[in-house]
Parts: C-alpha cells; sequence; structure tokens
C-alpha cells in the first residue's frame, strides 16, 4: 500500500506537469503575461509616435519622458525624429521655462549682485506672466518675444534689457548642462536709445534752474565728479575718506576692483554738510529724508525736460565732464582711471563727444594748419 501510494503521487505530479505545459500552448495566452508571470525582461519596445484621442494630438515617450509633438501627424513624425537624432534636445521639451526661471534666479540671488537679481527677476517674471507656467523651452518662438515686448509703455531700451534678460537664462541653461540649445540665441533686439548726450554750460544752467530742493546738490555732484548716477545714490558716509570716496570691489561696477572717486574743492563742499546730516546710510536723499531711486530722479529729469525744451537724463552730467576733460587736454589714461574704466576703450568710443563741439573742432583745425605744423611736416624725413 505504501509503495502504491508513491506511486499515485508522482502520477499526479507528472499530471499536473502535463496540464501546465498543455495550458502554455493555448492560443489565449499571450507573450506579455508570460513575461510578466515569470518576470522576465523583455525587450524594451522601440519608440515611434502614437496618437492621443483624449488629447487629441500625438505623443512618443524617449528615455521615460512622454513629450508632446502636436496635432498634425506630417509635424509629429518629423519633430520625433529630430529628437531621435539628438537625444540631447529632449531635456528642452519636458522642461518649462518657468521651471529654468526659478533655478536661474536662486543662482543669481547667490552668485550676483543684489540689483542684478532685482533687475532680472522683474522681467522674467513678466515674460513668465506673458508665456505661462506650462510652456516648454523648446516651444518657445521669436514671435512669442517680440508679442511680449511690443508695449506701449516700453520703449526700445526696455524692450532691449527684457530680451536680453531672457536669453541670458537661456544661455545660463546651456552652460550648466539643462538644455542643449537657446531657441532665441540669434533673436534681434530693438537698438537702445542713444543715452551719449552732452550738455553745453548754458544748458547745464537751464537745468540747473529747474532743479529745486535736494536734486540741485546730487545734479551738481554729478557734474563735478563724472561718476555714474548709481554710484552718487548709494554714497555714505563710510565710503568717504577725506577727498576720496572708496567703494569696495563687491559695490562697485563688476565686482572686481575698488572705485576711487576723486573729489574736488567744490564736491567736498557739497559732501561735507551731508556727512554731519547723515551720519549713517546714504548721504544724497530726497525732501522727504529717502532715498533717491533710479525712478524718482527720472520722474524729476522729465519734468525738468518738459520745461527746458530737450532730453534731460543723469547719465549727460557724466558724458559732459568726460567731453570737457578731453577738451581741456586731460591725458585719456588718467580720464579713464577718475570715470571708473579699467581701460581706455570706453573713453574713445563712448565718451569722445567732441565731434559735437564745433568751437573745439575749429580751433584745432586752425592749430593743425598753423605754418610751423606743415613746416615740420614738410621736413620729415622719407620712410
Amino acid at each position: 500500500s505504501a509503495a502504491l501510494g508513491v506511486q499515485r503521487s508522482q502520477v499526479q505530479i507528472l499530471s499536473a506537469r502535463f496540464a501546465f505545459f498543455d495550458f502554455l500552448s493555448n492560443d489565449f495566452l499571450d507573450v506579455p503575461f508570460l513575461c510578466t508571470l515569470f518576470r522576465i525582461n523583455r525587450m524594451p519596445r522601440k519608440p515611434k509616435p502614437y496618437y492621443r484621442k483624449a488629447q487629441k494630438r500625438w505623443v512618443c515617450t524617449i528615455d521615460g519622458e512622454r513629450i508632446t509633438l502636436g496635432p498634425d501627424r506630417e509635424a509629429a513624425c518629423e519633430k520625433f525624429y529630430e529628437l531621435m537624432l539628438d537625444r540631447s534636445s529632449v531635456q528642452a521639451h519636458i522642461t518649462t521655462l518657468y521651471e529654468v526661471s526659478q533655478v536661474y534666479l536662486d543662482w543669481i540671488l547667490d552668485n550676483r549682485a543684489k540689483g542684478t537679481y532685482v533687475h532680472r527677476k522683474y522681467y522674467l517674471e513678466q515674460f513668465i506672466k506673458h508665456v505661462g507656467r506650462t510652456l516648454k523651452i523648446a516651444d518657445l518662438k521669436k514671435h512669442q518675444m517680440t508679442k511680449w515686448t511690443n508695449r506701449d509703455s516700453w520703449n526700445s531700451t526696455t524692450r532691449n534689457d527684457a530680451i536680453k534678460a531672457v536669453q541670458r537664462m537661456l544661455n545660463w541653461a546651456v552652460d550648466e548642462g539643462y538644455i542643449s540649445d537657446n531657441p532665441i540665441a540669434r533673436i534681434k533686439k530693438p537698438k537702445r536709445l542713444n543715452r551719449e548726450i552732452v550738455y553745453t554750460t548754458s544748458q547745464w544752467a537751464q537745468i540747473k534752474k529747474h532743479a529745486n530742493g535736494t536734486l540741485a546738490p546730487f545734479l551738481d555732484f554729478l557734474w563735478m565728479t563724472g561718476c555714474r548716477p548709481k554710484e552718487a545714490r548709494i554714497l555714505e558716509s563710510r565710503h568717504v575718506h577725506d577727498d576720496l570716496i572708496i567703494y569696495p570691489p563687491d559695490e562697485s561696477k563688476g565686482e572686481k576692483d575698488a572705485r576711487v572717486i576723486f573729489m574736488t574743492t567744490k564736491a567736498k563742499a557739497i559732501v561735507g554738510p551731508l556727512l554731519e546730516m547723515y551720519p549713517s546710510g546714504v548721504l544724497f536723499r530726497n525732501s522727504q529724508g529717502n532715498p533717491w531711486t533710479k525712478d524718482s530722479i527720472k520722474d524729476r529729469l522729465t519734468r525738468i525736460r518738459d520745461k527746458v525744451g530737450f532730453r534731460v537724463i543723469a547719465y549727460g552730467a557724466r558724458h559732459s565732464y568726460a567731453t570737457n576733460a578731453l577738451i581741456k587736454s586731460v591725458d585719456i589714461v588718467s580720464l579713464a582711471t577718475l570715470m571708473g574704466h579699467r581701460d581706455t576703450r570706453m573713453i574713445a568710443s563712448v565718451y569722445a563727444h567732441l565731434s559735437k563741439n564745433t568751437d573745439f573742432l575749429r580751433a584745432q583745425a586752425n592749430k593743425a594748419e598753423r605754418p610751423d605744423a606743415l613746416q615740420s611736416f614738410k621736413t620729415r624725413p622719407e620712410c
């Protein structure tokens, strides 16, 4: 009976095996089910576009990321093959402009000056508000940039700054490896307004006539030192050292070298009373005791412009300082140092407004035509 029991159990095992293999041979059992049942690794499917009826558009999945290709079949296939040829461009199709802007602004906050962060944040917030938070980087088109910047309240300089802010964000994303290409790298930016304005002595007198209150010493300081308007706006008592104003590198333009401003006797006379009034904090303030801002100065100068009949900007005082110094034969190397430039290129290309001073050029022409100058030229040895 024991032997019979063993034989019976062996028969049952064999019957179960035959039944299982017979089950596998049935047509209704497909390969995917078997792979799932036995946890067999299948060969990965080859990526290809497929249509999603719910979204009414073509999509594909590459490297585990679903990418929208669009509603048109031919355009979707063309886009798919471009992605397959350049897998590095996939990231731009799955990353939104909003996501990159947040990472970029965090980096700016940690690695750049506060003013740079505020400037970039303003334009990027306006940009994201226009295109939306879901727009992918690869879907950004030049016409969208044009439509965003085409505002009546923005002049060509503001539009230039706005496009440049987005360009720099995307260039940064390329450098950091987030994307492989900047879709608006070659977009044409509007020309910036000409800021190279020089005032004559009579024009400056007209400006000063309408510069009432605390604006007058601020403008006088710009005229006498040739400093940048921002340098005057952030001036504090800790920067003043007798007749020198010294900004540490982290407060200077470019954040590389200290900026030194040399004050004349008249400039010191302006700063002296302010040091007594404001031992801490900025020195130049408006009538309400608040620091001058870029916008508040612009508003005041705009009102003066309406009265004098010509364009009035704070940088005009700096340009005039450079031009007057050149006319008075201050050498270009010294002038570059006085104005806070690392070399003479800016002086030669931007601040040399001598072409607008006809009296000076007329005197130079007469000087060049002197007989002694001609004689010196004639007796020069041949090369």
